[in-house]
């Protein structure tokens, strides 16, 4: 349980200091430093998943369940974001007025979340709230020195975009398996009502749950996308550029 605090002060903290005057580096090094005893020696890692339970009851309509031949193979936190068009800034402005956002896709880093997962249901479903508040820049540097610093894997395992063809494509391959997928939508339901302690911050903004398939790939078959922050377009295209990236994080849940 200690270790366990000492990652959830330091997602804390990472939260607190993201808002601090310091320069960015100062900060992480600042964050960093008072809590690294606490974390020498813990794996953030590459951890068993024999025991997680994929949150499906908690949306009022269920995505569907994996496929009963299909083993839980990754759990990863996604940070990055949500893509979206709006007419040519030369329309009329009464047409982008009237104009709704046309989603493009989504890039994401994916960070193992294993370890967190096999010990703390709990904390992980908090984790997307954190990461999702904290610049990719930041996270990225700290999964580093994390990965250093603890006796980890390295922690940012892989990536997601659309492709050419504008299909959803995950890459698993830097956990140094060849796992990737391209997908297709299955299913897509609305999120949870988020509770939320900040002010504005009601969780209407928290894109769909998912669930996708594999139209092609390696050793991963199906994906769910759950415990969404963020990520939703604005509602209009008034006073939008022509490309609108909205910042989000996930969770995702990978079966093969």
């Amino acid at each position: 349980m200690q270790n366990l605090f000492a990652l959830a002060l330091l997602m804390a903290v990472m939260l607190v200091d993201a808002t601090s005057v310091l320069p960015g580096p100062l900060r992480l090094a600042a964050t960093f430093s008072r809590i690294s005893d606490e974390l020498d020696h813990m794996s953030l890692g590459n951890c068993n998943l024999a025991n997680a339970n994929l949150p499906l009851n908690d949306t009022k309509v269920k995505l569907p369940n994996p496929s009963s031949n299909m083993n839980l193979k990754y759990i990863v936190l996604g940070r990055g974001t949500q893509n979206y068009s709006c007419p040519s800034s030369s329309s009329s402005h009464n047409s982008r007025k009237t104009s709704k956002p046309t989603a493009t896709g989504a890039v994401a880093t994916l960070f193992d979340a294993s370890c967190i997962a096999s010990k703390s249901l709990t904390l992980l479903h908090e984790m997307p709230v954190f990461i999702g508040r904290t610049p990719l820049g930041s996270l990225a540097l700290l999964a580093e020195l994390l990965t250093h610093t603890t006796n980890s894997s390295d922690l940012v395992i892989g990536e997601h975009y659309f492709n050419a063809a504008g299909d959803p494509f995950f890459s698993l391959t830097l956990s140094g398996s060849n796992a990737w997928m391209v997908s297709k939508k299955d299913a897509s339901v609305t999120a949870p009502k988020r509770v939320s302690h900040i002010a504005g911050d009601n969780g209407d903004e928290d894109v769909a749950w998912l669930k996708l398939s594999s139209t092609d790939g390696h050793d991963i078959k199906e994906v769910y996308r759950v415990m969404t922050f963020e990520g939703s377009p604005p509602s209009t295209c008034a006073g939008q550029n022509d490309t609108i990236l909205v910042d989000y994080a996930a969770e995702y849940w990978f079966y093969g």
